[in-house]
């Protein structure tokens, strides 16, 4: 066994299960004030970026925090989570999950919320909104979810579609992180007095130009002179990388000279391969697989596509505008807000016609100075809009209305901060 160190002096001890044992790395018994829960398949996606940012924060605020994760045995790839979490000294709960009806998952959060006497459940998804509701019987505690986005590809996200929106009214506060989604919730019942809208955000200083970077990663991107476009994001069907082959196909049919790089992994992965075959330009996509820091790529490319069906609050957005990258991104999710209505980058339709955005996808590519223009005020908007530091005060707020004794208990760490 070995021990990690973790917020507020708590203890992370990681020890390989035994027959019946459901969590891999667990607390000591310190109090948690805040549990975040979340369900997850492979490295995670943009929320989980924000629910491990997060816990670096809580030191000064009187909020001990820490996440549990519901995960798969056989998910190999949660190793990518792991690291996040060891980099922000997040708390870090591994809690098996065999299934949408597995009911261990019921018990094994029971133990821990008993065990750390944790005061607000704060759910990412149906099934941890589903469970907190559950819990709440047997543990008293206030919920607070967050509500990301969803997807509706197959017959089963339909119904955890329609799972979480029965769920959501019965919670003490929903935040949601685009207008369209706060909307989506009043008007399936939630009460405008328990609806918050808090957007993504970005460390701005994490997030920034330093010059060149001497790595193999944007040596892959700039070994051309051809112009780089990128695009950052899970390999499944939601994300749309498919769009950006079919305009990638009709930007050389005009004879354009561009590359498309992908930094992602994902279930599309083959069909995406297939398809750029099949389209013939295969030899102008590259697969970068996932990386833990896409910064190096951020760097190197000059224009960051979002070709995505459905959205919540994108962080590759978000990082590519506090990178000074020009954005061209689907009229999704909050995307025509953090572009300021296509003051701080170009907000295309959402429609699987690619046809329909080449004008503004060459205005790009083919005027370096709006690019620049693009990149310089994106940067200024995340400055003045969407820093970590802002919206973690307005998710602390939350926090306070939910639950106002410990907001008189953590009153003294406010007032000095």
């Amino acid at each position: 066994m070995r021990e990690l160190s973790g917020i507020h002096g708590v203890k992370i001890a990681t020890r390989i299960p035994g027959p019946g044992s459901r969590a891999r790395r667990l607390f000591v018994a310190d109090p948690v004030s805040v549990l975040h829960a979340r369900v997850v398949r492979g490295s995670g996606g943009g929320p989980d970026k924000t629910i491990l940012r997060s816990m670096r924060h809580a030191s000064t605020t009187g909020y001990a925090m820490g996440a549990a994760y519901m995960r798969h045995d056989r998910d190999a790839d949660f190793d990518a989570i792991r690291s996040q979490a060891q980099r922000w000294r997040c708390p870090l709960f591994e809690v098996r999950d065999r299934g949408p009806l597995d009911p261990g998952c019921f018990t094994e959060a029971l133990r821990l919320c008993r065990a750390h006497d944790v005061r607000i459940w704060h759910g990412h998804d149906y099934k941890s909104n589903l469970i907190g509701l559950a819990l709440r019987r047997w543990h008293a505690m206030k919920l607070v979810t967050t509500v990301h986005g969803w997807t509706w590809d197959t017959r089963r996200t339909r119904l955890y579609h329609h799972v979480d929106n029965l769920c959501l009214r019965h919670y003490d506060e929903v935040i949601t992180v685009s207008r369209r989604l706060l909307d989506h919730c009043r008007d399936h019942g939630v009460a405008h007095e328990r609806l918050s809208l808090v957007t993504n955000a970005i460390d701005p200083v994490e997030f920034r130009r330093r010059g060149a970077v001497d790595t193999e990663f944007p040596r892959q991107v700039r070994s051309s002179d051809a112009l780089a476009i990128g695009v950052v994001g899970r390999l499944s069907i939601e994300k749309g990388a498919d769009r950006a082959l079919e305009l990638l196909s009709g930007l050389l049919h005009r004879g354009e000279r561009v590359n498309l790089h992908l930094v992602g992994d994902g279930p599309e992965a083959t069909v995406l391969r297939s398809r750029s075959e099949a389209l013939g330009i295969a030899d102008k996509v590259h697969f970068h697989g996932w990386h833990r820091d896409a910064r190096p790529f951020y760097e190197s490319v000059d224009v960051l596509l979002l070709p995505s069906r459905t959205e919540g609050s994108p962080n590759a957005v978000l990082e590519a505008m506090a990178m000074e990258v020009p954005v061209a991104a689907t009229d999704v999710g909050s995307v025509r807000e953090l572009l300021d209505d296509g003051r701080c980058g170009v907000v295309l339709g959402n429609t699987d016609d690619t046809d329909g955005w080449m004008d503004a996808i060459l205005s790009l590519t083919r005027d370096v100075e709006r690019r620049g223009r693009f990149a310089r005020a994106g940067r200024r908007r995340v400055l003045d809009h969407y820093s970590f530091d802002r919206r973690m005060h307005r998710v602390y707020d939350v926090y306070d209305r939910v639950a106002p004794e410990l907001a008189v208990a953590r009153e003294p760490l406010r007032r000095a901060a």
